[in-house]
């Protein structure tokens, strides 16, 4: 089978450090790749993956998520139409498009629905419905819950949760005596909420996140700088801003537990695998996916409140590293993402 990938363009694949998109792009075209199918992928100049690849421009000028809203919205508009177009001259079998992108291109396509359902995200889905050679793919099923109570009418054919790469993922049993979190710097990622908790809970704290955006760096000076400054001194804590991807990895494999304090129905939550892949227990919020990715008393916790939260943390070291490490093996490697795709693609090309 043929099968063109559509990815973002303004971050490689893989990403070097933040990509939750990305990441789950490369883990599903190299999987693809690795079970023999014929991959074209199409993304940020910078990516590098197995199989064909077209970058969006070959221009040396960095398009990303620091970029101006003009020249994103710039390189979304033409690197999606030529890919497209591409995909089409290349005589594709499917199209796989992980941006919502509509095009005349008469080629069976699937769109992974990535966002969370906001009034943009669902007209987006739905005049994509009304095309008849464009199929949708939800990335949980509390996600699809929410897009189907606004408008039921929208081409939802399966849903798949993410993959990654579990054969190169390290594990460890032994962990040592600190807490992470990792996320993005606004209310939607809870890092305030993290703060809170961990004062309250007397833990040592590390925090991973992604700072590239203004709006990012604002509500870092607002909201959090504060809060920090009101951290016992004698409790640990650290503060990382944008790590590369091995190093975060790195921090998932010895912390004791990762705290997830997302405050938004989040259609997924890869943080939460990603975590359990390194053996180690996520305490999560019950918002958006949690209850589909962690099972609550074996890989982990899943609460109420910042309150609960504290009380879970008390109770963490009956989690065992072992059970994370094979529920994510079971349920999240990019093996059964791919497979799980490649069923769908056979679908709808037969419905042509």
């Amino acid at each position: 089978m043929k099968i063109a990938i559509v990815a973002p363009p303004w971050i490689p694949v893989p990403p070097q450090k933040y990509g939750g998109i990305e990441t789950v792009v490369w883990n599903l075209v190299e999987a693809l790749h690795e079970l023999g199918e014929e991959v074209i992928l199409f993304g940020a100049r910078e990516s590098k993956v197995s199989c064909k690849f077209y970058p969006y421009t070959t221009s040396p000028l960095y398009f990303g998520m620091d970029s101006t809203e003009d020249e994103k919205v710039f390189v979304r508009e033409l690197g999606l139409k030529y890919a497209f177009a591409r995909a089409g001259y290349e005589k594709v079998d499917v199209i796989h498009d992980h941006t919502l992108f509509g095009s005349s291109i008469q080629v069976p396509t699937l769109h992974t629905v990535h966002s969370a359902a906001t009034e943009g995200s669902v007209k987006q889905c739905f005049d994509l419905s009304q095309n008849g050679h464009n199929y949708l793919a939800a990335v949980s099923n509390r996600q699809k819950e929410f897009y189907a109570a606004l408008n039921p009418k929208i081409n939802f054919v399966e849903v798949v949760h993410h993959g990654i790469n579990m054969k190169e993922i390290e594990w460890a049993n032994k962990k040592e005596d600190f807490f992470l979190c990792v996320g993005q710097a606004s209310w939607e990622r809870g890092i305030d909420a993290v703060l809170r908790v961990a004062i309250k809970a007397k833990i040592g704290l590390m925090l991973a996140i992604k700072m590239i955006e203004e709006k990012e760096k604002g509500f870092f000076r607002k909201e959090f700088e504060p809060l920090i400054q009101k951290y016992p001194d004698d409790l640990f804590f650290q503060l990382h801003a944008d790590l590369p991807r091995d190093t975060l990895f790195d921090l998932f494999r010895r912390a004791k537990c990762t705290l997830f304090t997302s405050q938004w129905e989040q259609p997924f939550g890869l943080v939460m695998v990603e975590s359990m892949a390194c053996g180690t227990p996520v305490i999560t919020f019950r918002r958006g996916a949690a209850s589909e990715i962690v099972v609550d008393g074996k890989t982990g916790f899943i609460v109420n409140s910042e309150d609960e939260m504290v009380q879970a943390i008390k109770k963490i070291d009956m989690i065992s590293p072992d059970d994370c490490r094979e529920h994510a093996e079971k349920n999240f490697s990019r093996e059964i993402m791919a497979k799980k795709y490649l069923d769908i693609y056979k679908r709808i090309i037969s419905q042509k």
